[in-house]
C-alpha cells in the first residue's frame, strides 16, 4: 500500500504514526470503532498493527500533474481512494475534470476507484479558518467519471446531520465505488 498527500506536514504526521511515535495523532479511537463494526473492538492493537505492516511508501501526490506522482512512476493500480481531497485542491469544474483524469489514470483497467466527497459545498470550516471548494453536484461528477474512462459501480449519498451545517455549507455526503474502463481499441 502507498499512501500519498500533498502537504509535507500530513505526510510527517502519517510517519510518525507509521513509526509508533508517542508524538503522534491517536488514531486508535478509528481503530477500535473499526474493529467494533467487525464485531471484536479488542482486535484493534492487530489491526492497527496490519495497517502499518502494508503502508511501503508515503509519497507527494499532486493532483493536478499528468503523473500525481511524480518523479515516482508505477505500475497501474489495482485501488485508489481519495477522500475529501479534489473538492478542495479544484478551483474550477474543467480543473477537477483535468485532476481526476490525472489520478485515475494511475489505475490499471478493471481497477477500482473509491471516492468519499461531497455536493454542493462551497466552504468547509477548521479552527475558524474557512476554506473555499468547488460546488458540484452529482450529475457533474457523473459526467466527470464518464470522461475519465469510469463507470460507477455504487453511489451512496448521505443527509449531513444539522450539526455540522455550522462548519460546512454541504448538501450532502457521498461514497462512490467505480471502475476503470479498458481502453478502447
Amino acid at each position: 500500500m502507498i499512501l500519498s498527500d500533498f502537504a509535507l506536514n500530513n505526510r510527517q504526521e502519517v510517519a510518525l504514526w507509521l513509526q509508533n511515535d508517542p508524538e503522534a495523532f491517536d488514531w486508535s479511537p478509528v481503530a477500535k470503532y473499526m474493529c467494533e463494526l467487525e464485531g471484536n473492538r479488542e482486535k484493534w492493537t492487530e489491526k492497527e498493527k496490519k495497517l502499518r505492516d502494508s503502508i511501503k511508501q508515503v509519497v507527494k501526490c499532486d493532483v493536478h500533474q499528468s503523473n500525481p506522482l511524480d518523479p515516482i512512476e508505477l505500475e497501474p493500480v489495482d485501488c485508489l481512494v481519495t477522500s475529501l481531497c479534489l473538492e478542495a485542491a479544484c478551483k474550477d469544474k474543467t480543473t477537477y475534470r483535468t485532476a481526476l483524469r490525472n489520478i485515475t489514470s494511475l489505475l490499471k483497467p478493471g481497477g477500482v476507484f473509491i471516492l468519499v466527497s461531497v455536493l454542493n459545498q462551497t466552504y468547509y470550516i477548521i479552527d475558524e479558518l474557512k476554506f473555499s471548494t468547488l460546488k458540484f453536484d452529482q450529475a457533474f461528477l457523473d459526467r466527470a467519471l464518464q470522461d475519465a474512462g469510469c463507470e460507477i459501480d455504487r453511489f451512496e449519498t448521505f443527509v449531513v446531520p444539522e450539526s455540522t451545517m455550522s462548519i460546512s455549507d454541504c448538501e450532502s455526503a457521498i461514497f462512490l465505488i467505480a471502475h476503470k474502463l479498458p481502453l478502447a481499441a
